[in-house]
């Protein structure tokens, strides 16, 4: 029976190679835990709505320029003489 376990734990190993092994595997899981503790999901939260609001923003600025745009056509392509009363 150990023979298997230990037969297939080497087998495990040998999958995470690339990554130096299961210990190395388990050390950057590890780092990257740590290091995703610096950020909150507060944080993250607050970022997120900040960037949805200004590409709100920015959609009805692109909106309201687009819709100027279609004026300006509209008025530059009446007939010569026409005049708005």
């Amino acid at each position: 029976m150990l023979d298997r376990i230990l037969a297939s734990y080497e087998e495990i190993d040998r999958r995470f190679a690339a990554a130096g092994g299961v210990g190395s595997l388990l050390n950057l899981y590890e780092q990257v835990r740590r290091e995703l503790e610096r950020v909150s999901f507060d944080e993250l939260d607050r970022m997120t709505l900040e960037i949805k609001s200004v590409i709100e923003a920015l959609l009805k600025m692109d909106y309201e320029l687009r819709k100027v745009h279609n004026l300006k056509l509209a008025f530059e392509t009446r007939p010569a003489g026409s005049a708005v009363k």
